[in-house]
């Protein structure tokens, strides 16, 4: 393994260039003229002028923060200037200077962003409310206090003497401390990422600012962002946490699991970004509500508190069309419905012809056994699609009714053709990915201080291929079917201002069917199990009375009906601030799953979807056990975040096949468990609509599995070091992202010797190293995004965005298997690319 410096010193350099020319202020006085014209262009509107009158004027440019009407009374201060407003055009004019009998002020958060909807309240009784630009203005004098609020923020009070400035006032709102869902960092890594006190990161794709490559808020592809969770092969179908599989991480829709988490199989995110309403990320620490994972919790709710208003959006970008729209049927009453159909059956734009390439190398669709590729227009047709709908009744003051619907679809068809002496032969192969499912649930607000729930769900998932082969005259049908249930009920009481207690139980049926048939020769398999768990939670938390210390502690019981299995899942999180500056936290849990996946094939469903699902049978496939702490450190002040965060993780239950061998352990049979330990560490800086970031981890990531020499070797899923960083621009309805991912590539076993070897009693074949012996080259891309919103009316919008994914184009191997030539004898060397550079862009209209 070679650490690349060059790679690692430029994605330094991209963050502290980034960060150092933050605090560089244009300090020159500037003509009039030229002011107006950038005023002009930032808030699209048109100033009219007599060039005599702003003739000889040149001031310090206000800054470019203010809001447009702040920053016509700015000039009007330092020229003497008059100006008057009339729609999109603003006169400018000398006129005799008259002393002005109102003032001005406007109002953002903490990071420098407007705060629409505040509410300004005077006087004995009056009321006034700000803009999209945080502006207002009053008449003066102003004699009492102004009192400031807005829902989210703590509520300021400004005296009078603080307007005694003709300026506008500029009155800044901090983050509002509520009891359960304290902030500790609002904007980590973007707008719209934030990290709770409980140790979780929420993300909230509606505040969503901007990633380098991503064009909209994928919370799949945005989450990989973060420190600790990345992607060995670059898709939202194999998202490693901490150096666990995919299957191991819990994906939740409205309490429905899923077990299908992406589209173009896993390119892109399988729920639509106009969806989430709140993501809720769990690294360790994780509430006891949730079971059925060994490694992280992804909570995706879109279900608001409020109805909520009439809205709409369509939208495109070069892979498909977009719809979303929220129906309010009453004032207690809404529908929301989603809808995402894939145009790459009809057209052919660059990105879906680099999405192709990427998915389809190395499989039966691009002829596995001999690595040439087919045509892609006329051999395949591919396409996808989403729909959710759901469902929101509010009944009274206490009582909501939510029921959601979901599904999601792959579909893959191909063909093969020869001509024979006689005749021409084709066969068609296909590949069907398909996920439906249900939830209800009814939410009972008791009093300020009680709330239960209760909620069923159900899903079902099928991934079923058909591969009809030519050359051998063969048909193979293999089907992985899912169906899952349930239902719960939670509660949560307050038991006073320091103690919260929650407790709960729930229900879940799961059954996983696999079937494989073939027609020559003949062979037929179907295999189903069954499991019924349950599971008793009890959660309390505290929260100290000056708020420096908080903690919970949480225990699920789970009893598995099949087998007889009784075990308890502890749970705790502790976090301490012993000032605003700084925070400590420790983290510790124990979880469990029944239900993974594994790869029997590599040539399964065409070697596409070759993983499939299975469940525990106490036996040769054990439930996969888990245990994790961790602690971590945050500081954070005038703009600068740092944090660092130490883990231990082990997992055991795992067996072979589902960790993706490709060399001597692809046919073994085993079980076993991994162990990793490592370090995550985070460096941010904020100033007004400019930050960036440098993110570095590392772990180490060893096997052990019975009756496999070497009793330890390294992880097919260890990232040894992860550099990612990134320098984000945000001005006003512009943003602008560009980042780069490094890191060291993943184990792969070479061959002992070039040549082939006669194996006992199986002919020739590969005399292989230890496992996982070697690296791959690392990996190194560099991404860019921008963005920005056209403001038509008051109601409605128009986005624009462009991405680029790999701008350098650089040839990345992001895995490599061997195998035997038969037409040679000999052994070749099979790599599996990265995406080459991928344009794409999106516009998208709200109304």
């Amino acid at each position: 393994m070679r650490f690349n410096i060059r790679h690692f010193l430029l994605s330094s350099c991209l963050f502290f260039f980034a960060a150092n020319a933050l605090g560089q202020v244009e300090n020159n006085a500037v003509e009039l003229k030229k002011i107006l014209e950038s005023i002009a262009l930032q808030h699209n509107v048109k100033f009219n002028f007599a060039e005599e009158d702003i003739f000889g004027h040149s001031i310090f440019p206000p800054p470019a923060t203010l809001p447009l009407r702040a920053k016509l009374v700015y000039i009007s201060n330092r020229t003497n200037l008059l100006y008057k407003e009339n729609g999109n055009y603003i006169i400018i004019y000398k006129g005799a200077k008259t002393d002005t009998n109102r003032l001005c002020a406007f109002v953002v958060d903490e990071y420098g962003q407007p705060v629409d909807n505040a509410v300004i309240q005077y006087g004995t009784d009056k009321k006034i409310v700000t803009g999209s630009d945080g502006y207002f203005e009053l008449p003066r004098p102003v004699l009492t206090d102004l009192v400031v609020g807005q829902m989210g923020f703590q509520t300021r009070t400004v005296k009078p003497k603080e307007l005694l400035d003709n300026d506008c006032k500029e009155i800044v709102l901090s983050l509002e401390v509520n009891e359960l869902e304290e902030i500790v960092t609002e904007r980590y890594l973007t707008s719209g990422i934030s990290k709770k006190k409980d140790g979780s990161f929420s993300i909230k794709p509606d505040q969503f600012g901007i990633l380098p490559g991503l064009t909209e808020p994928d919370v799949l592809l945005a989450m990989q962002q973060l420190p600790g969770i990345n992607s060995i092969d670059e898709t939202v179908s194999n998202i490693n946490v901490r150096g666990g599989t995919h299957d191991q991480n819990l994906f939740t829709w409205n309490g429905i699991r899923l077990f299908q988490t992406g589209h173009f199989f896993g390119l892109i995110s399988a729920l639509s970004p106009n969806l989430a309403h709140q993501v809720k990320i769990s690294k360790n620490g994780t509430s006891a509500f949730y079971g059925e994972s060994v490694s992280s919790a992804i909570d995706i709710s879109s279900r608001p508190s409020d109805i909520g208003n009439n809205t709409t959006s369509l939208g495109t970008n070069m892979i498909g069309l977009e719809f979303y729209t929220r129906i309010k049927s009453g004032e207690n009453a809404n529908f929301d419905i989603s809808a995402r159909r894939s145009f790459t059956d009809v057209l052919d734009f660059p990105t879906y012809s680099k999405y192709s390439k990427r998915i389809f190398q190395n499989t039966v669709v691009t002829q596995l056994n001999n690595s040439m590729d087919v045509n892609y227009k006329s051999d395949k047709e591919f396409f996808f699609y989403d729909f959710t709908g759901q469902y929101h009744q509010k009944l009274g003051d206490k009582d909501d009714i939510y029921v959601d619907m979901l599904c999601i679809n792959n579909s893959l068809d191909f063909a093969q053709g020869t001509i024979t002496e006689t005749r021409v032969v084709t066969e068609v192969s296909d590949l069907n990915q398909l996920t439906l499912g249900g939830t209800a649930a009814w939410r009972r607000k008791w009093s300020d201080t009680h709330t239960s729930e209760f909620g069923l769900y159900g899903s079902y998932y099928n991934v079923d291929g058909r591969n009809a082969s030519i050359e051998f005259n063969q048909v193979k049908e293999q089907e992985n079917t899912i169906l899952d249930a349930g239902f719960h009920i939670s509660d949560s009481y307050r038991l006073n201002p320091l103690f919260n207690i929650k407790s709960g139980y729930q229900y879940n049926e799961i059954g996983i069917e696999n079937g494989d048939k073939v027609n020559e020769p003949q062979y037929s398999r179907t295999v189903k199990e069954v499991l019924r768990s349950h599971a008793l939670i009890g959660e309390l938390e505290y929260d100290s009375p000056n708020r420096k210390i908080y903690s919970r502690a949480g225990i699920r019981g789970n009893y598995i009906e099949q087998f007889g299995m009784l075990y308890a899942e502890p749970r705790i999180q502790v976090s301490f601030s012993p000032n605003v500056l700084w925070q400590i936290e420790l983290l510790a849990e124990q979880k469990s799953q029944t239900a993974s996946q594994i790869v029997e094939l590599q040539g399964d469903f065409l070697g596409i979807e070759k993983r499939r699902w299975i469940l525990s049978n106490d036996k040769d496939i054990p439930v996969q056990r888990s245990r994790q702490a961790s602690v971590g450190v945050t500081y954070k002040d005038k703009g600068w975040l740092v944090s660092i965060e130490n883990f231990y993780k082990k997992v055991n239950g795992i067996t072979s096949y589902g960790q993706a061998f490709q060399d001597q352990l692809e046919l073994i049979q085993a079980t076993g468990s991994y162990t990793v330990v490592g370090t995550e560490f985070l460096v941010q800086k904020q100033f007004k609509g400019f930050y960036a970031w440098l993110s570095y981890t590392w772990n180490d990531n060893d096997y052990s599995f019975d009756n496999i020499i070497p009793e330890k070797f390294p992880s097919s899923f260890e990232i040894k070091h992860t550099v990612n960083s990134a320098a984000i621009y945000e001005w006003h309805n512009f943003k602008v992202a560009l980042g780069s991912k490094w890191y060291t590539g993943k184990p792969v076993t070479p061959p002992l010797s070039q040549t082939v070897a006669n194996v006992a009693d199986s002919g020739p074949g590969i005399i292989y190293a230890s496992p996982n012996s070697a690296h791959i080259g690392n990996f190194f891309q560099v991404n860019f995004s921008a963005s920005y919103v056209f403001n038509i009316t008051e109601k409605s919008r128009l986005q624009l965005g462009v991405s680029v994914l790999n701008i350098f184009n650089r040839k990345n191997i992001i895995n490599r298997y061997y195998r035997l030539n038969n037409d040679n004898d000999a052994i070749e060397v099979v790599n599996t690319y990265s995406l080459e550079r991928t344009p794409n862009a999106l516009i998208k209209l709200t109304f």
